[in-house]
């Protein structure tokens, strides 16, 4: 159902388009054909267009600031078959190793929904000028960092 398409460098799309993002918790070590193997990031997005809706597989590989995006054999013509693409999406990923979090993109604040879109790789053109992904982990050690200074100074 999913295949590499290469013309895709990213899914740069205005929040009024995005239906749903999940993104990794973790960043397993993948080797993906034609590019450098190393850690990565995985998100799912669903996007509405002209032509109905789709669900996108993308793959950020965070040392070579570069990526792989999965585009649908088929588009969506309706939010059922929609939620059939996710699924399998997820369950796609998931077979590589990651662990997929549902980042309740609709129930987000229009502010929010900004925010997650700048904060991503995957909607931005090129994987190169697209900030690091921040996971969990990291606000953990951030978090952890934080309090860490706040003893020291003590």
């Amino acid at each position: 159902m999913f295949v590499i398409d290469d013309r895709f460098r990213g899914l740069p799309a205005a929040r009024e388009q995005v239906l749903l993002v999940h993104q990794s918790i973790n960043s397993p070590h993948l080797a993906i054909p034609g590019k450098p193997a190393g850690p990565a990031q995985a998100f799912v997005v669903g996007l509405r267009g002209a032509s109905g809706f789709a669900v996108f597989i993308y793959l950020f590989l965070s040392e070579a600031r570069d990526c792989a995006v999965y585009a649908p054999s088929r588009r969506g013509t309706s939010l059922e078959e929609t939620q059939q693409h996710e699924a399998e999406a997820l369950a796609f990923v998931e077979s590589m190793g990651f662990m997929m979090d549902n980042a309740h993109y609709a129930s987000l604040s229009t502010a929010q929904q900004d925010e997650l879109l700048k904060s991503l790789p995957v909607f931005y053109k090129d994987p190169k000028l697209a900030p690091g992904p921040r996971t969990r982990a990291d606000d953990k050690r951030t978090a952890s960092t934080n309090l860490g200074r706040l003893l020291a100074s003590f």
